[in-house]
């Protein structure tokens, strides 16, 4: 007798609440969020020191040691703080030395020697996050910063207790743990895995990082950036061939915008953020999708996929194309995101898939390129973390921040106890293409932190980790929410797809007989295996989201196969 296996499904309880809402990864991280907003912080300060703590207790995505972005609304000020990793002033595009092997793994790099680029030394980009988060408490945070800190260097100095994630973090980058001395003695101590046992925890303490963020919460970004810490970073990792100075460290400054990247999606606003990140391939896809009447197409149908993937499709296409740092590189940007470009790129879109490629923005910008150079595919990442946040008076935040792979390069300045990033890996190691390395220079990477605004303020705060898969995640999840009424919660568990790749993934959840119909007009898909924990009952990405309806209802929901946690005043 043949036994057919059942499909048991899980999901968490949506969390709800009237005077505020935060959520992370980690319910520690959570708990910092709200005590700030328990203490009379606004959502500001409650994402600051739930990115601090979620640093801490989330080691191997993300931390102080990396980058990312922050999409704010608060009161009538609403914009993005950008805080993403830079290449050194040092770095150039001969630093690699190649193996002649072409790219391995999901990597569309070319292969370098000793992996120089993706781990090590020589991988670390200079650090933002905390000159991002020391700038966004000091334009909106009202409590100080010290106040704000203390949840994390608490966590740091007395310890927490190791859970099933912690321990299944470590176990995937075991092999990353016993290559670097640092990163072994601090969590795997004894060289021992912690127990995540519930009756009795191992307790991963990291009293160097306390000492760290408690001077951070004293002196604000200058005692990160200069004087003794940044010189212990510096002194080791220059001591061991890496290329960031101390002069990077000083001369780093976030960005803000005012306003951030805006745009109209079934008539709500969508904020995220500009320049070299995903913010630009999200708007591009729902820009294309904004001319599709989605919710008359049903959820997940044959149409409805067939119109999404193709606008994700032609949204990456140009991505991969154009997108990179525009203080080096001369990027379409007006183009690319222009109401006439998007119509012509829709145009293209038919019963049937043709062969995607990029379009010509140059067309809308009424100019040539100062150069052409070749497209950049790069790869995916899994070092990433999420958190949202509104509180009691509609101000919200959505933090995306990263140490780009998972614990980053590897590398723990000595004394420090910081994780340093691995953001060279972003970096195209060939010289002559859109996002190849220069001196200064700003990576594409994959973070989109969004915000989606009606008229009575702030709707939906939603963002995700999972790197090349962040982009398609929070588009849908926008999509699921406007177009087809979902809560966050139903939302996020509801089946997904991705566009990140040559093919298509599919959640096997996905009804067979659409499959079917999407490959019979074109479409390459493959259907993502069930046993598979990172693209499971969450596909392709891990979300946070928080919906906001009215003034005070307040509904959360977060990854479900994850510690993410959700919870409200």
């Amino acid at each position: 007798m043949q036994v057919v296996p059942t499909q048991t499904r899980f999901s968490k309880g949506e969390a709800s609440s009237a005077r505020g809402m935060v959520a992370t990864k980690d319910r520690l991280a959570t708990r910092a969020g709200l005590e700030m907003l328990e203490a009379g912080g606004n959502a500001v300060d409650a994402a600051v020191a739930s990115c601090l703590a979620v640093g801490v207790v989330e080691p191997a995505s993300s931390g102080v040691g990396g980058g990312g972005y922050l999409t704010y609304q608060v009161g009538e000020h609403g914009g993005v703080v950008g805080f993403p990793m830079r290449g050194p002033l040092a770095a150039g595009p001969d630093m690699y030395s190649f193996t002649g092997e072409a790219a391995v793994g999901s990597f569309g790099w070319p292969d370098v020697v000793d992996n120089a680029n993706l781990e090590g030394f020589q991988s670390i980009a200079t650090p933002g996050a905390v000159a991002g988060l020391c700038e966004a408490h000091k334009r909106f945070g009202r409590l100080p910063l010290q106040d704000i800190a203390a949840p994390a260097v608490r966590l740091a100095r007395a310890g927490y207790p190791a859970n099933w994630f912690h321990v299944y973090g470590l176990g995937q980058q075991v092999g990353k743990l016993f290559k670097y001395e640092e990163l072994r003695r601090i969590f795997l101590p004894g060289d021992e895995m912690p127990s995540a046992d519930l009756m009795n925890p191992a307790l991963i303490r990291n009293p160097e990082l306390a000492d760290v963020l408690e001077a951070i919460g004293r002196e604000g970004p200058d005692a990160f950036y200069r004087g003794d810490i940044a010189k212990a970073i510096v002194t080791d990792v220059q001591q061991n061939g890496g290329v960031l100075s101390e002069e990077d460290l000083a001369l780093y400054q976030p960005f803000v915008w005012e306003g951030g990247l805006e745009f109209e999606y079934h008539g709500k606003t969508v904020r995220v953020p500009l320049n070299a990140c995903a913010g630009p391939t999200s708007a591009m896809t729902l820009k294309l999708l904004n001319g599709f009447d989605v919710a008359s197409m049903g959820h997940n149908t044959t149409e409805m996929l067939h119109a999404y993937v193709s606008c994700a499709r032609l949204a990456y296409e140009d991505r991969f194309t154009y997108l990179a740092d525009p203080d080096t590189v001369d990027v379409p940007f007006e183009g690319l995101l222009s109401d006439t470009y998007a119509e012509r790129r829709r145009a293209t879109i038919g019963d049937k898939v043709l062969n995607f490629g990029p379009g010509d923005p140059w067309i809308e910008e009424g100019r040539s390129p100062t150069e052409t150079l070749v497209a950049s595919k790069p790869a995916w990442d899994n070092g990433t973390t999420h958190l949202c946040v509104i509180d009691g008076e509609g101000n919200a935040v959505s933090l995306t921040n990263t140490l780009m792979a998972g614990f980053g390069s590897g590398i723990v300045p000595k004394g420090t106890g910081v994780v340093m990033n691995n953001g060279m890996m972003w970096f195209d190691p060939v010289s002559g293409r859109v996002n190849s390395i220069a001196p200064g220079k700003y990576p594409l990477n994959n973070m989109t932190p969004a915000l989606v605004l009606g008229k009575d303020g702030v709707k939906l705060v939603v963002g995700a980790s999972g790197g090349r898969h962040i982009t398609n995640c929070v588009t849908q999840l926008i999509m699921k929410a406007l177009d087809f009424d979902m809560g966050p919660q139903e939302a996020i568990d509801s089946p997904r797809v991705d566009c990140s790749m040559p093919y298509t993934g599919m959640d096997p959840r996905i009804d067979e007989d659409v499959q079917s119909a999407l490959r019979s007009r074109g479409h390459q898909l493959k259907t993502m295996a069930e046993d598979i924990l990172q693209e499971g009952f969450s596909s392709f990405a891990s979300p946070v989201a928080i919906a906001r309806n009215g003034k005070n209802e307040l509904r959360a929901g977060v990854d479900t196969f994850h510690t993410a946690y959700a919870e409200g005043l």
